[in-house]
């Protein structure tokens, strides 16, 4: 027996294509949430330590004067 060959026809091609697309940006848009998650805490946490670093500068410099 014969096996015929594979034939898409140009829309099930584009709904292929459509599934693809959608398919990278929602995986996309996971590992975007994922980077925020991991990285957004983290320059929170970066601005916070260095305006305390800051303010006790300013406090030394008062000391000091």
């Amino acid at each position: 027996m014969k096996s015929q060959p594979d034939f898409h026809t140009r829309e099930e091609v584009v709904q292929l294509v459509k599934g693809i697309y959608r398919a990278l940006e929602t995986t996309e848009d996971r590992l975007d949430g994922r980077y925020d998650d991991i990285y957004f805490p983290m320059d929170l946490t970066i601005s916070a330590l260095t305006s305390k670093v800051e303010a006790i500068q300013g406090k030394l410099v008062e000391i000091q004067s």
